[in-house]
């Protein structure tokens, strides 16, 4: 039996078996690409365990990709390994095509083929059906789609499935807009994932977020820069409903209520420079192993030498600036 392409090794690493439809994934369109993200928690009979289940092409830039073809891939089954051979098989086909609409093509010409391979094969009524959202870029233009078993359809807004996708269709549908670059984008997947975790029975594990850019690194998004993208919203969630309790209190005067305001705001942005030093020193620590100091972006994925690097600590900044 032929070695599986390398990698491919971590997707494979996943133990054979059915899983629950019990995850969340979701997909975003930006002006400047594509952000797919999802949580690693699988549920198999009665046990939790985590598996990664965001993959990026070409695998072989572990980091990142400038390649002119790159793709991400996520997806919600009962059935692990049929998801595994969907995406196996799409990303092949792929890799033929000259142009992003051809590669488009190839990716939804290759979805149905798969279920009417498989259709055939079991029996009626028993071929396993997966959602899937998925992003290609090519030549500095970026498409995002979902399918649902061979029915493709790609999306201009966002998308989302799993048991979650309530919960992520309602979040985002108050804070999604057109106009968000690629950063803010970032920010509301590791918003929806965290929200999702803490609220959905099911979802769980870690963040997981991968960024396809129109130009410049595309690639996962670095799991320290999550986690601090993730603190920030979390203890910043917990504090603004206060601002709701006094905004609607109209037995407080403008003075108190100011007062309030500022006083929350000082303790925010002071946790928030400790957690950009924090991650600045975590960044150079863990990149010195590799001699890889001042060589990353905001978002922790390796940059081309001929690209300028944009300083981390503005991982918590709402604008994304």
């Amino acid at each position: 039996m032929p070695e599986p392409r390398e990698g491919l090794c971590t997707w494979r690493k996943r133990l054979s078996g059915r899983r629950k439809a019990v995850t969340i994934i979701a997909g975003f369109k930006s002006y400047e690409g594509i952000v797919i993200c999802a949580d690693t928690q699988e549920t198999v009979e009665h046990a939790k365990r985590n598996v990664p289940k965001l993959r990026f092409e070409p695998a072989n830039h572990a980091k990142g990709s400038t390649d002119d073809l790159a793709a991400l891939f996520c997806g919600s089954s009962n059935d692990g390994p049929y998801v595994d051979k969907l995406i196996e098989n799409a990303w092949e086909s792929a890799q033929t095509a000259t142009s992003l609409d051809e590669a488009c093509a190839e990716i939804e010409s290759s979805i149905k083929r798969t279920y009417q391979e498989f259709g055939r094969i079991y029996q009626r009524g028993y071929c396993p059906t997966a959602e899937l959202i998925f992003g290609v870029k090519m030549f500095n233009g970026a498409r995002l789609f979902s399918a649902y078993g061979p029915v493709v359809n790609e999306k201009q807004g966002f998308d989302s499935s799993g048991i979650g996708h309530y919960m992520v269709d309602f979040l985002a549908g108050r804070m999604y807009r057109d106009y968000l670059n690629l950063h803010q984008c970032v920010i509301l997947a590791a918003y929806i994932l965290f929200q999702a975790k803490e609220h959905v029975e099911g979802c769980g594990g870690q963040s997981q977020i991968a960024v396809l850019r129109r130009e410049g690194t595309s690639g996962l998004v670095d799991s320290q820069h999550i986690e601090t993208i993730t603190e920030l919203l979390q203890f910043t969630d917990d504090e603004t409903g206060r601002i709701l309790l006094d905004m609607a209190n109209i037995d407080l005067n403008e003075s108190e209520v100011r007062e309030h305001v500022n006083s929350m705001m000082d303790g925010l942005l002071a946790v928030r420079e400790a957690r950009k030093d924090r991650l600045r020193d975590l960044t150079a620590f863990w990149n010195s192993f590799g001699g890889l100091s001042n060589k990353t972006d905001s978002l922790g994925l390796l940059m081309p030498s001929n690209e300028k690097k944009s300083e981390p600590e503005d991982t918590g900044d709402s604008n994304g600036n």
